[in-house]
């Protein structure tokens, strides 16, 4: 009997207040750079470097920098 092994690749990206959280890289929808602005935006705290949103909506401030952020989702999909 042949078995099917279906590997699932998560990379681990840090939250601002110290957790980790394991993401699927196809669950990423887009990613935004945190922009320095001089308003008050309620969604995102000062420490967030990128902002991941992900397919069922909901929205990550991580301290990965966008760039390593697509560093690590390239690394997963191989």
């Amino acid at each position: 009997m042949m078995e099917l092994i279906t590997a699932v690749s998560l990379m681990i990206l840090h939250r601002v207040d110290g957790g980790e959280v394991a993401v699927s890289p196809s669950h990423v929808t887009s990613m935004h750079a945190r922009a320095p602005s001089s308003g008050q935006n309620k969604l995102v705290t000062g420490e967030a470097r990128c902002i991941v949103w992900l397919s069922d909506g909901k929205l990550l401030s991580v301290l990965e920098p966008c760039d390593a952020v697509k560093r690590l989702m390239n690394e997963a999909a191989r």
